[in-house]
């Protein structure tokens, strides 16, 4: 949030986009597309698919998807996975991160990627690693991973850890110590709770916004879904996003299925089918809808706001306004 804030001020002129999607993404969207498509500002975007990120580029530079090139997948149970190259990408594509290490020999940086061509993720990887051995997050080495569905960190003497901080499991946990954090300070290794302060959303429902509205996505689509959108099983499942509303809600409003429901907050206003499949379930005074869909760019309305902790965006509550739309709409 602070380097596009940044964007739309002009204390940064240019930006490279990789593996995101943020002109359907970002919250209070019209905002930040307006910085980017500023006379002076200048956006890379490294893309596979036309998306209204790659829209917004100046120059748009072809990728290579993940079935295209070699690559490490780390997921949240601590599973570092090998990823194959399956087929060669077209001519021309190249990997996200080979993009980045051209580019730096072009602006003089060339030393600081020593790497050959056919052998860089290995050479990349086991640079990485270097820095995780000894600290509890050892990652495995690239030869114990090809052969596996992936290894848990941390990875001693090529074993896995299926439970970390508990004895006869993880290899920092020395015998008779139990369960420790040990990751704490060396004086106090039990686990760390932050309290925090109670702090207010910066914008709550009101008379004029009297409802929440809450963003997400759906069994069908996947974030922006700039790839599934494209499955033809996936689109005729879900073809365009739509609005979730308590009945009772939709019941006092006049609102039936099918009907436009037109949402307005602070920030923008949209129109979409109220849809009363019953697949989610609202809270009265809650409406949701999905982010996938770019005709329908539902974060034109969400806020901006950013816990400066986290810097995590406020996309789940702002409040709007909900009606009946005209038929025609």
């Amino acid at each position: 949030m602070a380097m596009f804030r940044a964007l739309d001020r002009g204390d940064i002129k240019t930006m490279w986009i990789q593996v995101t999607n943020p002109f359907v993404s970002m919250p209070n969207l019209n905002r930040y597309r307006a910085g980017a498509e500023k006379d002076d500002r200048f956006i890379v975007v490294s893309e596979v698919y036309p998306t209204p990120t790659a829209e917004v580029a100046d120059v748009v530079l072809p990728s290579a998807m993940w079935i295209e090139r070699e690559g490490m997948f780390g997921n949240s149970e601590r599973r570092t996975q090998h990823w194959r190259q399956m087929v060669a990408p077209p001519a021309n594509c190249l990997p996200d991160d080979w993009q980045i290490i051209e580019v730096a020999k072009r602006m003089g940086y060339g030393q600081l990627f020593p790497y050959d061509r056919e052998t860089y993720v290995k050479e990349m990887y086991e640079e990485y690693r270097q820095f995780t051995l000894g600290t509890g997050k050892d990652v495995a080495a690239y030869e114990d991973l090809l052969g596996t569905r992936g290894l848990r960190w941390p990875v001693v003497n090529g074993k896995e850890t299926q439970w970390r901080y508990v004895e006869g499991s993880d290899p920092y946990v020395k015998a008779g110590e139990g369960i420790k954090f040990y990751k704490n300070k060396a004086d106090d290794e039990r686990a760390v709770v932050w309290y925090r302060p109670y702090e207010p959303p910066p914008e709550m429902p009101d008379a004029q916004y009297p409802f929440w509205l809450n963003t997400g996505r759906i069994l069908e689509h996947w974030h922006t879904g700039s790839m599934t959108r494209r499955l033809p099983a996936l689109h005729r499942a879900a073809p365009r996003a739509y609005v979730e509303i308590h009945p009772d809600d939709a019941r006092s409003l006049g609102i039936q299925d099918g009907d436009p429901v037109k949402l307005t907050s602070r920030r923008g206003t949209l129109t979409l089918p109220y849809n009363t499949h019953g697949k989610g379930k609202v809270s009265k005074g809650t409406v949701f809808v999905a982010f996938f869909d770019e005709a329908k760019l539902i974060n034109q309305l969400t806020l901006d706001a950013y816990c400066p902790i986290s810097a995590e965006p406020d996309y789940k509550r702002c409040a709007v306004q909900v009606e009946r739309a005209p038929r025609s709409a």
